[in-house]
Parts: structure tokens; C-alpha cells; sequence
């Protein structure tokens, strides 16, 4: 096969053969193809080309058989055309493929947490967001199967558009007990909306001693530890740092049976602030030791 035939062979097939899909998460563009069926083809390269832009620029080479490319290097509010060739063995390279067009827009809501937890009267949900951009708010959803239909079951307005972490926290007092599933419906001022992960919660009355994930986490402030105790005991909760040396001393005394609350401000013993990072909280009661880990940012 000459060289010009081998050029023609590759061009028809990505021709014929190429699909171009795209999705935008944050400041990412997404592009899958299908994979060339020429077996000659050693790799592809991605162009790129903005808006004013006269040609493509050449971005990276992705080896066959890879047929994926996510692009970091994207700006908000972007007009973005993209290409793709096939590069055989010898280096000859076929002609563009269709070309797929991307309007880019700065994400929503960047959530960075989202958790819950559940005692015998009220589930409590928190979650935290890192930026948001046009947020009307959030509508929770809960339902009894990952699978089934999610209703809504409240709304938390949102901040518009802010650049400052924000903390929302939603209790949901249905008296029913059992497993259940939560997640978030984020909703922009025009209408447009995205859905969180789905998170699991257990809800009913513990029968042994249980310790639950600290809120908020992180914190900038002080958060609350809660715990459950079947019976009166004697509880020791102490605070440590990420190299396992002690921070504070909360709780050293004995306790009724049921829910406790104890809040931590982030200070050590003489009342000075702690600085940011990773800390574990210890519970020791009933012969039981359990501890969980928490972050504070400033």
C-alpha cells in the first residue's frame, strides 16, 4: 500500500467509525471516541481551537488502543472546538474527524462533603460547599431503596454565588425507622439543576454503645461529637493530633445512658487554638474503645 493509500485508509475510517462524546466536571472537558478498527494505528493526536482562533493546536497523543482524553487546561466561559487524527505506524496522519464544539461555564456548586446521621428521634443531614456560582438552593430527597423513586422532603436556600466555604445542615424528623437514602438536588437560579451523590443512613435506636461522625466536618469553628450509651458508665473522649500526641481532654466522668453532645472549639487545655489539619477523637466507655477522624480548616 503506498503511503497516499494508507493516508485514505485511515481518513475513512475515522470518517465513518468516529464518535465524539463530551462532558464538563468543573474546569475538565471529557472526550471518548470509538476505537479505530485499522490496525495500523499507533496513536491519536487531540487539537484544540478557541474562538478567534484561525487554526488547531496540537494538545497531546494518546496511545492506541486508549480512546479517552480529559482536557484540565480549560477557562470558564470558553468557546472550545476540538479534532481528533489517527497516526499510523510510518507516521502518517489521517484527516480530522468530525468536530465537536464545547461551551464551557463555571461549575454551580462545588460541594466537598456531604454525610448524615441518624439517633432514635431525627436524622441529621450536613454538607458543605467550596464555591457556588448562580446556587438557588438545595431540595432534599429521600427515599427506601438506592433504586427507587426519591421524594422531596425539604429545601435549604442557597448562597447565590460566593467564593466562601458555606455549611448547610437540614434535620429530617419523619418517625420512620429503618434504612433510608438521602441525597441533594442543587438547583441554579434558571432552572438547571444537578443531583449529589447518595448517601446511607440507618435510622433507630442503637443497642450498644455507638459512636457517631462529628458535625460539621470539616469545621472552622468548633463541631459536636455525639455518642450513644446503652447504659450508665464511665466515658473518657479525648482529642489527638495526626502524630498521635494528645491535643485535649473533653470528657473524664461517668454518664447516664442515651445520647450525648460534647462540642470541641479547636483549642487545647489552656484555651489556645489548635492549627488546621487532621485530628481523631477517642470515645473509651464499656471496656470499648472507638475513634473517628475530623478536619479543621481556617
Amino acid at each position: 500500500m503506498s503511503e497516499q493509500q494508507g493516508k485514505h485508509s485511515i481518513f475513512l475510517l475515522l470518517i465513518f467509525l468516529l464518535i465524539n462524546i463530551f462532558t464538563l466536571q468543573a474546569q475538565q472537558v471529557h472526550l471518548t471516541w470509538k476505537q479505530s478498527e485499522n490496525p495500523n494505528v499507533s496513536y491519536y493526536s487531540i487539537y484544540r481551537k478557541s474562538l478567534g482562533e484561525a487554526g488547531f493546536t496540537l494538545l497531546n497523543n494518546v496511545s492506541f488502543p486508549d480512546t479517552v482524553y480529559i482536557d484540565e487546561i480549560v477557562q470558564c466561559n470558553s468557546c472550545l472546538s476540538y479534532a481528533i487524527t489517527a497516526v499510523d505506524q510510518a507516521g502518517n496522519e489521517s484527516g480530522f474527524s468530525n468536530i465537536v464544539e464545547v461551551t464551557t461555564s463555571p461549575t454551580p456548586v462545588e460541594l466537598s462533603h456531604f454525610s448524615g446521621y441518624a439517633n432514635e428521634n431525627e436524622t441529621v443531614l450536613g454538607w458543605t460547599t467550596a464555591t457556588e456560582s448562580n446556587n438557588y438552593g438545595f431540595e432534599i430527597q429521600r427515599s427506601e431503596a438506592i433504586n427507587s423513586n426519591f421524594e422531596k422532603i425539604g429545601f435549604a436556600e442557597g448562597n447565590g454565588t460566593t467564593s466562601i466555604p458555606n455549611q448547610y445542615r437540614f434535620v429530617d424528623q419523619s418517625p420512620m425507622t429503618g434504612k433510608f437514602y438521602y441525597r441533594l438536588k442543587q438547583i441554579d437560579f434558571n432552572g438547571e439543576y444537578s443531583f449529589s451523590e447518595v448517601i446511607q443512613v440507618s435510622k433507630g435506636v442503637p443497642k450498644e454503645f455507638h459512636l457517631f461522625q462529628n458535625y460539621p466536618n470539616p469545621f472552622n469553628a468548633s463541631t459536636t461529637i455525639s455518642y450513644y450509651l446503652p447504659e450508665y458508665c464511665f466515658v473518657e473522649i479525648k482529642i489527638f493530633d495526626i502524630n498521635g500526641r494528645l491535643v485535649n481532654y473533653l470528657v473524664n466522668e461517668f454518664q447516664e445512658a442515651g445520647k450525648q453532645i460534647i462540642n470541641w472549639n479547636g483549642t487545647d487545655p489552656d484555651g489556645t487554638i489548635v492549627p488546621s489539619g487532621m485530628y481523631f477523637y477517642k470515645i473509651t466507655a464499656l471496656n470499648t474503645t472507638k475513634f473517628k477522624s475530623m478536619a479543621m480548616v481556617k
